[in-house]
C-alpha cells in the first residue's frame, strides 16, 4: 500500500470507530476503558478492511500494522487534545471524590501521567481488535482476478 492509500484507509477506520463508539457504554473494563471502544474499532476494522481487502493483498501485516500506527497517533492526539480543562471545571465535576488533585498545581502535573496511561491502555486493549478486525475484514473479500 502506498503512504496516500494508507492515510485514508486510516482516516476511514477513524472515523468508522468515532461513529460506532458514539454507542452507549456497555461495560467499562479497567475503569477507564469501555466495551464500546472495543467493539467499535473491531466493527471498523472488519468494514476497513473489506473496503481495503484488493490493497491489502500485498504485504498485508506490514500495511495493517501501518494503519494501525497512524491510527494511534491520531488517538494520541485527540485524546491528548480533549483532556485540557480548565481548574473549575475539574474541580466542579470531582467535588464529590476525595483524594484528588486539591490545587492547580497538581492537576497540572497529573494530567501528563493520566493521558499517557489513558492512550497506551486505550491501545493495548483495542489494537489487537482493531488488528483482527482488518486481518478478517480483508480476508472476507477475496481480490479480484484481472
Amino acid at each position: 500500500m502506498e503512504f496516500g492509500d494508507i492515510v485514508i484507509a486510516t482516516a476511514t477506520f477513524f472515523v468508522i470507530s468515532v461513529l460506532f463508539y458514539l454507542m452507549p457504554p456497555i461495560a467499562t473494563i479497567f475503569q477507564y476503558v469501555n466495551v464500546s471502544f472495543i467493539l467499535s474499532v473491531l466493527v471498523a476494522g472488519l468494514i476497513v478492511g473489506v473496503i481495503y481487502a484488493h490493497k491489502l493483498v500485498t504485504k498485508r501485516i506490514k500495511s495493517i500494522a501501518k494503519i494501525l500506527i497512524l491510527s494511534a497517533v491520531l488517538l494520541a492526539f485527540f485524546t491528548a487534545s480533549m483532556i485540557f480543562t480548565d481548574w473549575n471545571t475539574y474541580v466542579e465535576a470531582g467535588a464529590g471524590h476525595p483524594g484528588l488533585a486539591s490545587t492547580a498545581a497538581e492537576f497540572l502535573l497529573g494530567m501528563p501521567y493520566w493521558t499517557a496511561m489513558q492512550i497506551v491502555l486505550s491501545w493495548a486493549v483495542g489494537g489487537p481488535f482493531a488488528f483482527i478486525g482488518l486481518y478478517v475484514g480483508s480476508m472476507l473479500r477475496k481480490p479480484k482476478k484481472s
